[in-house]
C-alpha cells in the first residue's frame, strides 16, 4: 500500500479516529472528506469505494487504520474536520509566538487576544509578559 505523507507531530496532536484518518487519507484529502462525510456514524465498506468517494487504495488503507475503532457491522463514528482545523491553527499560532504579536495572531486567526493567549498557554508557548505574581 502507497501510503501519504503525514507530519508526525500532527499525528501526536490528534484523537484516536482522526490520526487514523489523517494517516490514511493524508491531510488535506482527510479535512475534504470529514467536511462531506464526518460528524456520523459510517459503514466502511470493504470493496464498494464509489459509495463513500474513496479511490479503491484509499479505501483499503482506510479500512485497515480505523479497523479498531470499527464495530462488529464496520460501522465507526466520523469526526467533523473542525478539531482537525482547530489542531493545526493552533499549532501554527505557537509556531510563530516570537515572530508575531498577539493582537496580529488575534487579527490573523480571526479569535480574540484572551483566546490566543489561551492557546499559547496550552501549546506551552510562553506569554510576552511576565506575570506579576
Amino acid at each position: 500500500m502507497d501510503w501519504p505523507t503525514v507530519d508526525a507531530e500532527l499525528l501526536a496532536l490528534l484523537p484516536p479516529v482522526l490520526k487514523a484518518v489523517v494517516k490514511a487519507l493524508g491531510y488535506q484529502r482527510a479535512r475534504d472528506w470529514l467536511e462531506l462525510r464526518g460528524g456520523v456514524n459510517i459503514n466502511i465498506p470493504a470493496h464498494k469505494e464509489e459509495a463513500i468517494d474513496l479511490t479503491a487504495a484509499e479505501l483499503a488503507r482506510l479500512r485497515h487504520t480505523l479497523a479498531p475503532h470499527m464495530d462488529a457491522a464496520g460501522r465507526v463514528w466520523m469526526p467533523k474536520p473542525d478539531k482537525l482545523w482547530q489542531l493545526s491553527r493552533n499549532a501554527a499560532i505557537c509556531a510563530t509566538v516570537g515572530s508575531q504579536s498577539i493582537s496580529h495572531q488575534a487579527r490573523q486567526y480571526r479569535l480574540s487576544s484572551r483566546q490566543i493567549t489561551n492557546i499559547r498557554r496550552e501549546g506551552g508557548a510562553e506569554d510576552e509578559q511576565m506575570d506579576l505574581f
